[in-house]
């Protein structure tokens, strides 16, 4: 099948632009670290669009004061050339909207080939639970699964928005339940609120035109000379370096209808996810930080997610969870910048690798640091941040196996560890969990690690890990 005909399939969804009274139920407002709001749909019942399906936003509004570029198109004195052009204005109010229902999950194929009408994900039903508490609100809706019979098909997904992260996240897991394999067609769709004005304004390959080689892109209003644009900036990640499975197509329609759309082939009982990010944000340089930042999936973007949930994602690469030998977290409440996080376990390694250069990065939860291998595979940055890495080498490269590690970092973490609730008030035994994720060289590990913290107000507090 070509890459058209799944793109076509995507694109001949009904695209309502507006929404009726009645059409969605009990959206979800969860925000950002930025203050931004998302309103996240629920329970859909009539469904009038595609768009506006479970788990889909109805809108999002960013609300601090930015300073905005505004494209305009404009003719040159000669020859009239069409020319984008652009000018930066002071904004002080909230940047809306943002989308006119965006990312509902369809299947659009089984078996390799498009369906003649895609179905979609809406189980017409209230949220099956929301967990991940964090700032003492859940920040993870979990949505009912819903049964395609007729496709030997389960469908799943979770929203997730953190308040120590500019992304919010979904997990869309299909599961086959039938006996033998199957090439399903996923599609995730959604209109912005730019609509047919909409301008890209990066991409992950450093040009304005979308492929489905592009890891992300943002997108921006074009307005007429002389205005300004009121709506807010869009990033969009749909995979990472090294996915497993990367879009089949991928790409926004001259109504601003976004549409990314994955083949994967999925063995009998086998569940996969795809796993997408989005941010709304004041202005351009602000969308694409926030793109490039998470296709690197610190460890604010793997929270609350299970190790299965992480071995099922397909278009990132494999995360493999390390092995936790022991892990204690210190907060210092008395003096500054002598917080630490020591850490020690094993992790599986490829064969093959040369230690020296090696680049490791560490995320625990916020708390971050980046190495540069020795060749023997340590690093000390010094002022407590060093890490360690026990290979086998074999003429001067890595064999395959499983091997010790260990790292500690030292610094300032309290801000970004309080969202996981290591907070500055007393504790005892209190139950948490912190991720963490960190990279070596080719290698992507992550985990959602539980420890139990004890604190005294205003002295100390230590998590450790069971």
């Amino acid at each position: 099948m070509s890459h058209n005909r799944w793109l076509v399939s995507g694109m001949l969804l009904a695209s309502v632009l507006g929404l009726a009274p009645g059409a969605h139920g009990l959206p979800v407002e969860l925000k950002d670290q930025n203050g931004t709001r998302y309103n996240i749909n629920t329970d859909v019942d009539p469904l009038i669009s595609n768009s506006f399906a479970s788990g889909a936003l109805t809108d999002a509004t960013y609300e601090k004061p930015v300073t905005v570029t505004s494209y305009y198109i404009g003719f040159t004195p000669f020859f009239f050339f069409v020319t984008t052009y652009t000018v930066q204005r002071q904004v002080d109010v909230p940047l809306t909207n943002a989308f006119a229902g965006f990312n509902g999950l369809l299947i659009t194929g089984v078996n390799g080939a498009a369906l003649p009408s895609p179905v979609v994900y809406n189980p017409g039903e209230g949220l099956a639970s929301e967990d991940c508490p964090q700032n003492n609100q859940n920040r993870q809706l979990n949505f009912q699964p819903q049964t395609f019979a007729n496709l030997n098909l389960q469908v799943a997904r979770k929203v997730f928005v953190s308040p120590n992260s500019d992304v919010v996240r979904w997990l869309n897991t299909v599961t086959n339940t039938g006996s033998a394999p199957n090439q399903i067609g996923i599609t995730l769709q959604g209109l912005l609120g730019s609509a047919t004005q909409t301008k890209v304004t990066a991409t992950s390959t450093g040009d304005s035109t979308i492929t489905a080689g592009d890891q992300w892109f943002t997108t921006a209003q074009s307005v007429p000379q002389g205005q300004t644009s009121l709506e807010p900036r869009i990033g969009f990640a749909v995979q990472g370096p090294g996915a497993t499975v990367p879009p089949r197509s991928l790409g926004i329609n001259s109504l601003g209808q976004a549409i990314a759309t994955f083949t994967p082939t999925i063995q009998p009982g086998q569940s996969v996810s795809v796993m997408t990010f989005v941010t709304v944000e004041g202005n351009n340089k602000q969308a694409k930080q926030a793109m490039q930042n998470v296709v690197t999936l610190p460890s604010s973007a793997i929270t609350c997610l299970s190790e299965i949930e992480l071995a099922s994602v397909i278009n990132f690469a494999p995360i493999t969870p390390p092995q936790l030998k022991n892990a204690t977290i210190t907060l210092n409440f008395k003096k500054t910048g002598a917080d630490t996080v020591a850490w020690k376990g094993k992790l599986t390694i490829a064969s093959g690798l040369s230690l020296q250069g090696l680049p490791v990065t560490v995320d625990v939860g916020g708390a971050t640091a980046s190495f540069v291998l020795s060749k023997s595979g340590s690093a000390n940055n010094g002022d407590g941040n060093k890490f360690s890495l026990n290979a086998s080498l074999k003429n001067g490269v890595t064999k395959a196996g499983t091997v010790k590690f260990s790292f500690n970092l030292k610094g300032d973490f309290q801000s970004a560890l309080a969202a996981y609730g290591l907070t500055d008030t007393a504790a005892d035994n209190l139950p948490v969990t912190v991720p963490v994720t960190f990279t070596a060289g080719p290698g992507h590990y992550g985990a959602d690690q539980p420890f139990t913290y004890n604190a005294k107000q205003g002295k100390s507090g230590t998590a450790k890990a069971p």
